[in-house]
């Protein structure tokens, strides 16, 4: 190896082996692949070859990223690699725990510029990076600024491998649960990384040279955060490494697989349209008027605009609502068929000061109002485009607010319907610790998909009965259109005495943010907190159904 400066490399290899000794202590083998390398002299040295490996890059490009196949080409490499079935899943299971391993070992090392020329995958299922010429958070720069960094490198095709498929499953769950873990483990020795790396401050390593660089490790780490509140932030960490491509964790194959269409036969479609609708199915549109905007109290508070909608057959007139975010994603969909210049301008998303206001929603709807009526009046093509007329065709939730001069439903109200069919798993965390109950929802397994065959937009709700004034309710953030969400939130309940705790019941319910009126019931259950002896955490899952008493 000539040209490269490898003292860097020895350092990040060395204290990726040293959390790798860490994780095997602790009995988590993270099937790490950490290869050797010697510096021999300025710009020059030795590095070790890793048999039967490739870059993500080149495996790509062999298996012809093309087609609606694009997530599967690691898959595809694995599964020529491992013909048999029991061979596969070894592979498999090798790419979740390495693949967890890199990412806490990348996000603490604040190892830059990753990207798939320096990430590689053995045969055997084992991921590992290379070539560590940037790292403690110095990212490349443009201009001035720092270009921004994404904790860890996560494609949907790596997301393929370990759901095992397009869609989110609860192998992901462990992608997570193992990440966390590592983490933590990795967190109880903060001082023994910043005392190896502070050892390192004089060897004139231009990116270890002062207590600013250790800092970065430090921050990293959180050493003040207590287990669950680290768990929480990687969790969140995960995600936003994600952002790129999408914006929550579950909802991220969702997206990839509706703009990763270009050289294909698809067609983007929208992701709350069930079907598409065409101007021969639907009939030729008017004329479009986006008449008023309406507050909704689903669990994220916020507007949706009416849209009054005119066809060619005369008195032919409906009415659609639509969200600030689904006109987005029409026009991030339109942009992906036509260029710029046959589309509007759409509407900025960010606004200074409160975003959720009345007055921005009435901006908004004034600025939405003009871009659709550019849009019904743009090209023929844009104008009569399938995007379109599915957009503007009625939902089922647009037909049941038909009719109706509905009063916003309070906040507090139930308003939840049962799906019917009720059923899956959470994994819970509970523990009780001065007079605070905690409880982390970390997973659900196997929900039911909604009536129309879609999968639900999950969240999770808590009681402590008894409650009369209903003071007690908590609740997790929405996950999209998954039937295995992860959440590692903490719901918090303060100022509980020992005494009172034994006769409470945590009552906890899953529901789907549905349409505009009603929230869908999943499944629920009932926990009586004297059944758990809370002296200790209890962690474990609880199967959901419909007013049963859960047991772990």
């Amino acid at each position: 190896q000539c040209g490269d400066d490898l003292r860097q490399d020895m350092l990040t290899l060395q204290m990726i082996r040293i959390m790798n000794k860490i994780w095997v202590q602790e009995g988590l083998d993270m099937r790490m692949v950490i290869f050797r390398c010697f510096s021999t002299g300025r710009g020059r040295g030795m590095v070790e070859m890793i048999p039967n490996a490739e870059t993500l890059r080149k495996i790509q490009v062999e298996h012809g990223v093309t087609g609606s196949f694009k997530d599967r080409p690691l898959a595809d490499w694995l599964q020529k690699h491992n013909p048999e079935e029991d061979e596969y899943e070894k592979a498999v299971e090798n790419f979740i725990y390495s693949c967890a391993g890199c990412c806490v070992a990348t996000y603490v090392l604040g190892i830059c510029d990753r990207h798939n020329d320096n990430i590689m995958l053995k045969t055997t299922g084992h991921m590992f990076h290379i070539d560590f010429g940037r790292f403690l958070g110095h990212a490349q720069m443009f201009g001035n600024i720092k270009r921004d960094r994404a904790p860890f490198v996560f494609t949907s095709d790596m997301a393929y491998v370990i759901n095992g498929g397009d869609k989110p499953s609860s192998r992901f769950h462990d992608f997570v649960d193992l990440c966390c873990q590592a983490y933590n483990l990795i967190r109880k020795h903060t001082h023994l990384f910043l005392n190896l790396l502070g050892l390192m401050l004089s060897c004139g390593i231009p990116e270890l040279s002062d207590l600013e660089d250790l800092k970065y490790v430090y921050d990293a780490l959180r050493p003040q955060d207590s287990d669950a509140d680290a768990t929480t932030y990687f969790t969140r960490l995960i995600e936003s490494s994600l952002g790129s491509v999408a914006t929550k964790l579950n909802f991220f194959i969702h997206n990839l697989a509706q703009m990763k269409f270009t050289g294909s036969e698809a067609r983007p479609t929208l992701s709350f349209a069930p079907r598409t609708h065409t101007l021969k199915t639907s009939g030729r549109i008017r004329d479009v008027f986006l008449c008023r905007h309406e507050r909704v109290f689903n669990p994220s508070k916020g507007y949706t605009y009416v849209v009054k909608v005119q066809r060619d057959n005369p008195g032919e007139v409906t009415f659609v609502q639509r969200t600030f975010e689904e006109f987005q994603e029409l026009h991030n969909k339109l942009r992906l068929l036509f260029p710029s210049s046959l589309l509007p301008s759409f509407p900025s998303r960010f606004v200074i000061g409160r975003s959720r206001g009345e007055a921005v929603a009435e901006r908004r709807k004034e600025e939405l109002n003009g871009y659709i009526w550019h849009l019904i009046h743009a090209a023929p093509e844009v104008a009569e485009c399938d995007l379109i007329y599915t957009f503007f065709h009625p939902l089922p939730r647009d037909e049941k607010a038909a009719g109706t001069n509905p009063t916003p439903k309070p906040a507090d109200a139930t308003w939840a319907r049962s799906l019917g069919k009720v059923g899956g798993e959470v994994k819970l965390s509970i523990s009780y610790k001065n007079n605070k109950l905690f409880i982390m929802v970390m997973h659900i397994r196997g929900l039911p998909p909604l009536q129309d065959g879609n999968d639900p937009d999950p969240y999770v709700k808590t009681y402590l009965l008894p409650d009369p004034q209903k003071t007690t309710k908590r609740k997790t953030k929405v996950a999209r259109k998954t039937c295995n969400p992860t959440y590692n939130e903490m719901l918090v309940y303060d100022g509980i005495p020992r005494g009172d705790l034994e006769q409470r019941e945590l009552r906890l319910s899953v529901l789907s943010e549905e349409g505009f009126w009603e929230n869908v019931l999943l499944g629920e259950v009932g926990i009586r907190l004297r059944d758990l002896d809370l002296a200790q955490e209890k962690m474990g899952w609880f199967a959901l159904g419909s007013r049963s008493h859960g047991t772990l």
